[in-house]
């Protein structure tokens, strides 16, 4: 069963280190290609957009055609567009490319739930949390090494890196996935339930809020008035740190719970998902101690990625076969990256004014305490 899903495995890692090895790069980028730092983050930002936009076509194309063409579809994107990226001379040929190579994101990821019910049916939640976590290890490692590569090698060999890690993919994908199911279902009606919409809303809750999170770390110290150099700094040590807790949880915790009792953890989960944003919240708002902020950042990335998994397969529970399966997940997907496009901006700009960081904080932990509630109610059987 193992060597049919390393293929798999290596895809994600790929992609999320591709994708985060440009946010501590921002600032090079801006001044590399002479643009606004809103045009450097919208390419990181653009990940997200493409998942929210495309990923019910990537759950129907898996659903409607087969695993293995959205796979492929995804490998092959990825490369072209991680090596066009890497050898692009101006910033209109880096966007585009930059974009091809984020399509390849959703095509990944939101028919995961097709390959879980196909290959891991006995355990769901183990299967999408390593997979969930792997693609935020790459996602760690892409942010904590990209600087250090920088540093050696030069900005154009630094673009070029998750290129040749994409393409020792691609060869496996070519290679490693030519026993995946073909064809499972020609119906999909049924794939949606109501109550899939609890679902929708922690996904979104959690995921926003974790993005949120990792884009005002320094903003916040900057307002306690620490010097700003010094506050990027620490804001990146946070949300590196935050990715870190996201990979690992998601990797240990779906997969404890699901070998002693699944209802158990997806409570616990949830519950302490709520804890650790309050603590994230106290934190940020009335101290400066960077042990606090670093280790809540940590924890709640820890609890909040690892209950965000098991709600993901939780969706699963409400349809019948593996191309349902694979759409149920996409719906999530979408849901979430739809909350990571929009609630970071608004919300995240209240903690950037003293006069309305308490309030935003309110804001998150209501999110998170109705978030929590809710794992009281999500389906654990199908």
């Amino acid at each position: 069963m193992l060597p049919k899903i390393i293929p798999y495995w290596v895809l994600v890692f790929s992609i999320g280190f591709g994708w985060f090895i440009l946010a501590p790069l921002v600032e090079v980028i801006v001044s590399r290609f002479n643009i606004p730092l809103t045009s450097a983050l919208f390419i990181i930002s653009a990940y997200g957009y493409t998942m929210a936009i495309l990923g019910l076509l990537a759950g129907y194309i898996s659903a409607k055609f087969t695993v293995k063409t959205s796979l492929y579809s995804s490998a092959l994107l990825t490369f072209i567009g991680l090596l066009g990226r890497g050898f692009s001379s101006n910033f209109t040929l880096f966007l585009i490319f930059s974009i091809i190579a984020a399509i390849g994101y959703p095509l990944a990821i939101a028919p995961v739930g097709s390959i879980a019910e196909a290959i891991f049916k006995k355990k769901p939640h183990t299967f999408v949390g390593i997979s969930v976590g792997i693609l935020f290890l790459g996602m760690s490692i892409g942010s904590f090494l990209g600087p250090s590569i920088y540093e050696s090698l030069g900005f154009r060999l630094t673009m070029l890196t998750p290129a040749i890690l994409s393409a020792i993919s691609l060869f496996l994908i070519l290679v490693g996935i030519k026993d995946y199911p073909k064809y499972y279902t020609r119906s999909l009606r049924g794939a949606f339930k109501v109550g899939m919409v609890k679902n929708w809303y922690i996904g979104l809750a959690i995921s926003s809020i974790l993005v949120m999170l990792g884009s005002i770390g320094s903003v916040v110290l900057e307002l306690h008035g620490l010097f700003a150099i010094a506050a990027v700094a620490l804001g990146g040590l946070f949300s590196g740190l935050s990715l870190l807790g996201s990979a690992l949880g998601a990797i240990i915790l779906p997969t404890i719970f699901e070998n002693y009792n699944t209802r158990i953890g997806i409570v616990l989960s949830g519950s302490l998902t709520f804890l650790s944003a309050v603590l994230v919240v106290y934190g940020l708002e009335f101290t400066v101690s960077i042990l606090l902020i670093s280790s809540s950042y940590f924890i709640f990335g820890f609890f909040g990625n690892a209950y965000w998994s098991m709600t993901l397969t939780s969706t699963m529970n409400y349809v019948k076969d593996p191309a349902e399966a694979g759409v149920a997940t996409s719906m999530y997907s979408v849901i979430s990256n739809v909350g990571v496009a929009f609630i970071p901006v608004f919300l995240g700009s209240l903690f950037s004014d003293s006069r309305t960081i308490v309030i935003a904080g309110i804001i998150v932990i209501i999110m998170e305490l109705t978030a929590g509630l809710l794992s009281f109610t999500l389906k654990t059987r199908s």
